[in-house]
């Protein structure tokens, strides 16, 4: 996938801040904004995030890393929705088993106690051993069937977007599985409701947008749009290279909840 678009007319900017009209575009959108960055900012996303619900149509290719990951404003994880499905055949086992194993450990836990007793006493007998081992070991097994109930999972999750999103894997990313199919992600490119497109080196990140000395390059031109969009498209929809599925990248975002 690539493309030479010739004598294109466009503003030029170089220094810092340079995403703060890409910002300001974004914010303005009235109907699509398209967003091509390796990297993000969960600040940023938070953006996208609010244009979404604002009814503007947003799409994503990325390499899924983000900036300030760790920063309290996770926003990146609101992108993929999480679907919790429960396995009711599934939970009704489990109670099952956990409520049968209690009431075995608790019964045969009482009758071996009270048959401490005989066991102990001068005159036992070898039948004595014999039930309190038998006792002992119904005990051992209700707890084995409560310890098996509780580990039994019934349910899962799947996960979804909200809009269309594409994370490519490069072997940056520790891709072992098919380093031929990756796929390094590096282009910067916005594309604002179809009539404006930014390229250059402005991640859609912090630092990338107002802090680091960066080059963006804004042209207006409709015909070059439509071909950067054919562009971008053919990306968000390859199935050609390596990339996180949704589901995978849901897994990661929400990790614990797994």
């Amino acid at each position: 996938m690539s493309k030479t678009i010739n004598n294109v007319p466009g503003d030029i900017y170089i220094g810092k801040e340079s995403g703060k009209m890409i910002l300001d575009d974004i914010r303005k959108a009235k109907k699509s904004v398209r967003v091509m960055s390796p990297y993000l900012s969960a600040g940023l996303v938070e953006m996208l995030l609010n244009r979404f619900t604002s009814g503007v149509h947003i799409e994503l290719v990325t390499s899924g890393y983000v900036e300030d990951y760790a920063h309290e404003r996770k926003n990146c994880y609101r992108i993929i929705r999480q679907h919790k499905h429960v396995d009711e055949t599934l939970r009704n086992r489990k109670n099952i088993l956990h409520w049968t194993g209690i009431v075995w450990m608790t019964t045969f836990g009482l009758l071996t106690i009270t048959n401490l007793e005989n066991v102990f006493s001068p005159s036992a007998e070898i039948s004595d051993f014999i039930e309190f081992g038998i006792l002992a070991g119904l005990m051992l097994l209700g707890q084995l069937i409560r310890k098996y109930a509780l580990g039994i999972r019934f349910w899962q999750y799947s996960y979804s977007s909200l809009f269309p999103v594409k994370i490519f894997r490069s072997h940056f990313s520790g891709n072992k599985n098919n380093t031929s199919k990756s796929f390094n992600l590096h282009s910067k490119l916005y594309i604002i409701d179809d009539c404006i497109a930014y390229l250059g080196s402005v991640n859609f990140t912090r630092s990338g947008c107002l802090f680091n000395h960066e080059t963006r390059v804004r042209i207006t031109d409709l015909q070059a749009i439509r071909q950067l969009r054919q562009e971008f498209s053919e990306l968000l929809w390859s199935e050609e290279y390596d990339h996180t599925s949704v589901d995978e990248w849901g897994k990661e975002l929400y990790g614990g909840a797994e």
